[in-house]
């Protein structure tokens, strides 16, 4: 199990798989229309990590999720974790600890 909320995500969930889930339709090559600006054709790069050609975005999959709905990066992995179900470490029962 990982470790925080933050390992969690990125070992779980691509920067492709959370565009997709949220509405950004990724073509075959992984190019996308970036959503961060007035984008008429696929300027961004989408995979692991996302950049953008057009505007120079760039990041992992909490820093899209975060600058997308406008959240901080705890939000961002908080979001991403409980809407694709994924438990970490501070979501379990606190182990006992027998002397």
């Amino acid at each position: 199990m990982a470790e925080n909320v933050f390992e969690a995500v990125k070992q779980s969930v691509s920067t492709r798989e959370a565009a997709a889930f949220y509405g950004i339709e990724v073509k075959r090559n992984g190019m996308a229309c970036c959503p961060f600006h007035d984008d008429k054709n696929p300027s961004m790069k989408v995979d692991q990590r996302f950049h953008c050609f057009g505007c120079g975005e760039d990041g992992d999959v909490i820093d899209f999720i975060a600058k997308l709905f406008d959240l901080s990066s705890k939000e961002a992995a908080e979001k991403l974790a409980q809407d694709f179900g994924l438990i970490y470490d501070s979501q379990a029962p606190p182990r006992r600890r027998y002397v």
